[in-house]
Order: structure tokens, then C-alpha cells, then sequence
């Protein structure tokens, strides 16, 4: 009985994986650490609205909750949104996870975004960034900048840039 609950666990992180990779972007979670310096970079402050572009199993959204923001992700694995979900349940913290795709996410009201993307993605995106964001916006870029975009602090593998 142990044994197969292991397997299937197992089994389950496999397909969480193997199933980012087949969609573009690998679930890599953002260490602790750095999850925590991150939050600090972005000044959250309740009633911020707080945006995670590939929000993973939410890490990031759990601790913008946690500071009294509206914390929204965008994951295309089902996986993790099923995830991130349970967990928001369980904690009962308001934290919204949608499938659907970053490029898709509505940034018009967002104060803070983070993203944790390869160059090739982060390249994709960052017109999107700089269109819908409103003035004073930050975007918390994760061990990958934004190109042709200069930050405004650079701590730790973490960019913070300025709308």
C-alpha cells in the first residue's frame, strides 16, 4: 500500500514535469530564499495587486497573500494549477491561479509582476510588460533579465525593473 502511494506520487511529479517541458517553460520553483528577497524588492503592501507569470505550484503568490495583496497566477500546466489550488484551500489564502497562457494574462491593473522565464520567453513577453503596465508598475525578473531593458537593482539573480 506505501509502496503505491510512493509510485503514484512519483508518477505524478514525472507527468508535472515532463508535462512543463512539452509546453515551453520547465517547472523550476523559485528557491526560498530568494522567493523572500524577491518579495521584499517588489515592496508589496496590502492591497497591491500582484501578478505571477508562471506562477508554478504559487510559492510566490502564497507570500504576496501573505503581505495582504491580490495575488494572481498564470500557469499552463494543469497540474501545478490543481496544485496551487489545493494548497489555497487548505491555507484558505486568496490566491487565484488561471490556466491559461502569460502572454494572455491581463497586466492592465497589476502594481508588481514576476516572471521566472528563459531569455527566449523573457524576450517574448517584454513588449507586453512595457505596453500594459501602468507607470510606477515593477517586474521582478528572476536569474533571467528582461533584453534591451536596464534595471532599476540587480540583488541575487533577482532584476527589478520600473514601468
Amino acid at each position: 500500500m506505501f509502496l503505491d502511494f510512493i509510485a503514484l506520487f512519483l508518477g505524478i511529479i514525472f507527468l508535472v514535469f515532463a508535462l512543463s517541458v512539452f509546453i515551453g517553460v520547465p517547472f523550476l520553483p523559485t528557491h526560498k530564499k530568494q522567493a523572500l528577497r524577491m518579495m521584499e524588492l517588489a515592496e508589496i503592501h496590502p492591497g497591491m495587486r500582484v501578478i505571477d507569470l508562471g506562477s508554478g505550484a504559487g510559492r510566490l503568490l502564497f507570500l504576496a497573500a501573505e503581505k495582504g495583496a491580490v495575488a494572481i497566477g498564470y500557469e499552463l500546466n494543469p497540474f501545478l494549477v490543481w496544485w496551487t489550488r489545493l494548497v489555497a484551500s487548505l491555507k484558505k489564502a486568496t490566491v487565484v491561479v488561471e490556466q491559461r497562457s502569460l502572454y494572455q494574462a491581463d497586466l492592465h491593473e497589476a502594481d508588481v509582476v514576476f516572471a521566472f522565464l528563459f531569455p527566449k520567453p523573457m524576450k517574448k513577453l517584454a513588449p507586453k510588460l512595457f505596453q500594459e503596465l501602468k507607470p510606477g508598475a515593477r517586474i521582478i525578473s528572476y536569474v533571467f533579465s528582461i533584453p534591451g531593458q536596464t534595471p532599476i537593482a540587480k540583488q541575487e539573480g533577482i532584476y527589478v525593473y520600473r514601468v
